[in-house]
């Protein structure tokens, strides 16, 4: 999905809202009801509409969506809100008046080479993901020893070891998750890197407004929404020429909006960090996936217009409309069910799913357990010919829950550039 600006303020006070709500903490899911209103979640999450006609709207969607939430829990979990095996429970967050075409993603599937490559009279699938025509690639193929999966350990965290940073972020009202990917993808393999250091917090404004896109194909990038492989691309073509890298956000504070010009943000500043290169697996392999989790973290692409009423548990769906970009931090088994899990660091705040993060079925077929993308045009404005009648599009398979086998990355050689 890519981001519509109309709905930029709206979701920048999300933002806030986050914050407010780990101070005024909101009824959990064994404790809502059809009693809970409106102007009790705003109190909440410390959000207000001034218009009567706003005010209406977003009440109508709360009601809506505490409805689904509702509807949803019933028979699924405990009175003190244990989960049953095989379910997850929905609850409020900071998006819960929020309709499902407002929520904060940006994944631009025009960007990448299983649907760029069907679109006609455009860039090369290679200068599509690659951005600018001059910028060269940076891709490297995967070095990591290929284990069969029997072999490799039963839970993996890099969260739980330290390794990803603990603050969950909000991008509010920008589709720039595959920013947020990319950064925290390259925050977690230098923390991994540099041993006992802590976790630098980078910005991802730089890459926001200043990585290349190939034909502004569905808009110029930036909020409109690109790929984690771009985004990648972009530091390791500054950093081999010199030019830069990553920011600490304390030098380029995120603002959730496309910034001032690329030579404005970084006046006066000094890049923190560097990378060599970037890894992509091949699409919807299940073995590489698990092997490259035993390195570090790594951005997927998801569907996850279903996520955003999630609280707890292993979430199981059938959507895959590959539209949102978040960190796969590793994987393991529900110490009171069993079940198999994927562990997933989204960027919609603390107030969405278990403190920020989302657990996803994993079984060890995933990557034979795939769906088509039903939507495939959605999120590619340029699915255009000369006379500007729709290109057709055919549809990508995706595996595993909400698609997240299809499209893994992750930065290589993360250094320091101190």
């Amino acid at each position: 999905m890519i981001f519509r600006p109309r709905h930029l303020l709206l979701l920048l006070s999300v933002s806030a809202a986050a914050v407010a709500a780990s101070r005024h903490p909101a009824p959990r899911a064994h404790d809502l009801d059809e009693s809970y209103t409106f102007d009790q979640y705003l109190a909440h999450f410390d959000k207000a509409y001034t218009d009567p006609e706003e005010y209406a709207r977003r009440s109508r969607t709360f009601a809506d969506n505490l409805r689904t939430v509702l509807r949803h829990n019933e028979g699924k979990m405990n009175a003190a809100g244990d989960v049953s095996k095989g379910y997850y429970v929905m609850g409020v967050n900071a998006l819960t008046d929020v309709s499902v075409d407002e929520l904060p993603m940006g994944y631009n599937k025009a960007l990448h080479p299983a649907w760029s490559s069907q679109l006609t009279g455009r860039a090369s699938s290679t200068k599509r993901m690659l951005g600018a025509s001059e910028t060269r690639s940076y891709s490297v193929p995967p070095d990591f020893e290929m284990k069969e999966v029997s072999d490799l350990p039963d839970t993996v965290d890099w969260a739980a070891a330290g390794k990803v940073d603990p603050t969950v972020p909000m991008q509010g009202g920008c589709g720039s998750c595959w920013t947020f990917a990319a950064t925290a993808a390259i925050e977690s393999h230098l923390a991994i890197a540099q041993g006992d250091a802590p976790v630098v917090t980078l910005s991802e404004q730089t890459m926001l407004d200043c990585t290349p896109n190939p034909d502004q194909c569905g808009g110029t990038g930036e909020c409109l929404g690109a790929t984690v492989e771009l985004g990648l691309n972009y530091i390791a073509d500054l950093t081999a020429s010199g030019a830069g890298g990553m920011y600490a956000i304390g030098d380029v504070p995120y603002t959730g909006s496309d910034g001032p010009s690329c030579e404005d943000l970084a006046a006066g500043k000094r890049a923190a960090v560097g990378i060599e290169g970037w890894t992509a697996l091949p699409p919807n392999d299940y073995q590489a996936t698990m092997n490259a989790l035993q390195v570090g973290p790594v951005a997927v692409a998801v569907g996850a217009s279903n996520w955003f009423l999630y609280e707890k548990g292993i979430f199981n769906g059938t959507d895959a409309t590959i539209n949102h970009a978040v960190l796969l931090v590793g994987y393991g088994l529900d110490e009171e069910t069993g079940e198999k899990f994927w562990k997933i660091r989204n960027s919609w705040g603390p107030t969405f799913g278990e403190e920020g993060y989302i657990r996803l079925k994993r079984t060890d077929d995933d990557g034979s357990l795939c769906v088509t993308d039903a939507e495939p045009l959605l999120g590619i404005a340029c699915a255009l010919d000369e006379r500007g009648n729709t290109v057709d599009v055919a549809p990508v398979e995706v595996c595993g829950t909400s698609g997240v086998l299809f499209d893994v990355s992750y930065p290589k050689g993360v250094h320091s550039l101190d």
